[in-house]
């Protein structure tokens, strides 16, 4: 998978920045990246403004920057825990090994491809009751904004695996997420 860019890395400021510390590294950013500033590399110099450009856009925008902090805590799970096996579960390995080459294949293809990812994830699971494809395709409904689903899916996850915090904050913050989205809809309908 690439590296996938963060806009507080783009910004150099930190999770906690307020949003006057945000518009000054925006503001300082933008003279750093500028062409005129650059002209030996005028390509690099748009490609950077470009990036601070989207940076700001997602993080001077609390819903927008809230939703981001969620994709950066709920990111893909990208290996399938150890599962011991006896003797007489040698099906269940079998299927075991055979979901998590699938969930590989699904994170191979989540970047670029992501409702081919979404499929893996399904036929990972469907093979084999991994938390990991369960949680990973709530991964991939919280990026396409289908909260509600997501939270099944989380949900889902911390049937499978009841002793994984990270699931069950998971949950937890899906559903301040979700009660952040609703807010900002009731203001947007009143004109607040």
């Amino acid at each position: 998978m690439a590296k996938k860019l963060n806009y507080y890395e783009i910004l150099e400021v930190f999770p906690a920045a307020t949003q006057d510390e945000i518009e000054n590294a925006f503001k300082n950013m933008l003279f750093k990246y500028h062409p005129d500033h650059n002209p030996d590399k005028p390509d690099w110099a748009h490609e950077k403004t470009a990036e601070v450009l989207d940076a700001h856009k997602i993080l001077s925008n609390q819903l927008r920057r809230t939703i981001y902090n969620f994709m950066i805590f709920a990111a893909l799970r990208e290996k399938p825990a150890e599962v011991a096996f006896n003797f007489f579960q040698g099906a269940d390995k079998k299927k075991y090994e055979e979901a998590a080459g699938i969930l590989q294949e699904g994170i191979a293809l989540y970047d670029s491809q992501k409702q081919q990812a979404l499929i893996k994830f399904q036929h990972a699971f469907a093979t084999y009751p991994l938390p990991e494809a369960v949680y990973n395709m709530g991964v991939f409904y919280t990026a396409t904004n289908k909260v509600q689903e997501a939270m099944r899916a989380f949900r889902e996850a911390v049937k499978i695996e009841p002793g994984n915090q990270h699931y069950i904050r998971t949950v937890d913050k899906l559903g301040e997420l979700i009660r952040e989205i609703e807010k900002a809809k009731q203001m947007a309908g009143t004109g607040e």
